[in-house]
């Protein structure tokens, strides 16, 4: 028997809130604890009441969905942020994935696919919905400016030892370094460790180049 998902919603449009928690309401397994009308207010709400997963939009007076997530993962690390919105930028979507974001969705979203989405991020995977996807292989795409020989990346991969492999798969899941760190009983200052050795190994800049080649060579 699987526990209730308790949500908050945040977006300055009343009318979408109302959309939201009338599509959600009745769903088995989910319960609305909350809205707020932009980030300062979500962060005031949470701090009397903490849900497990909130549904955030980015463009937000007072304090935006980018500053909001920032502060969630600063001081409420356990509570998981979906991006809820119609920006298909991405900008936005690399900036947020990279502050903790552990989905990004996009307004049109079908019912089920929301639903989906919060059973997904609620089980600690990340979610992007298809057009978010499509976005994020036409960017790495776009930046191929280091095409690497098939044999000389075979072998880096074989210079990856087991822990650094468990440690990519890791991040590869949106797991933050601290995250991790908790995960396998090691020091954060050891996460960084093996991630800089992960740079240097596969010869690569960071994150999202070190993520492109992993998903290249069948590493995650």
């Amino acid at each position: 028997m699987t526990s209730t998902i308790k949500l908050f919603v945040v977006d300055d449009h009343p009318i979408f809130i109302d959309g939201i928690t009338g599509l959600l309401k009745d769903t088995p397994g989910f319960e609305i604890i909350g809205t707020a009308n932009n980030g300062k207010e979500l962060l005031e709400k949470v701090a009397v009441r903490q849900p497990d997963i909130v549904l955030m939009d980015i463009n937000m007076p007072e304090m935006d969905g980018i500053e909001a997530t920032k502060e969630l993962k600063l001081n409420y690390p356990r509570i998981k942020v979906i991006m809820l919105t119609m920006f298909n930028d991405i900008r936005f979507i690399k900036e947020l994935l990279e502050i903790g974001a552990k989905g990004y969705i996009l307004k049109n979203i079908s019912r089920d696919d929301l639903i989906k989405a919060i059973n997904t991020v609620s089980e600690g995977k990340p979610f992007l919905d298809s057009a978010v996807q499509e976005k994020v292989i036409s960017s790495m795409s776009a930046q191929d400016d280091e095409e690497i020989d098939e044999k000389e990346a075979d072998a880096m991969v074989q210079n990856i030892t087991s822990r650094e492999l468990e440690i990519l798969q890791l991040i590869a899941l949106g797991l933050t370094s601290q995250e991790i760190s908790k995960r396998l009983f090691i020091s954060k200052n050891t996460v960084e460790t093996h991630r800089k050795n992960l740079l240097a190994k596969l010869n690569v800049k960071n994150t999202a180049s070190l993520l492109k080649f992993a998903y290249k060579k069948g590493l995650v």
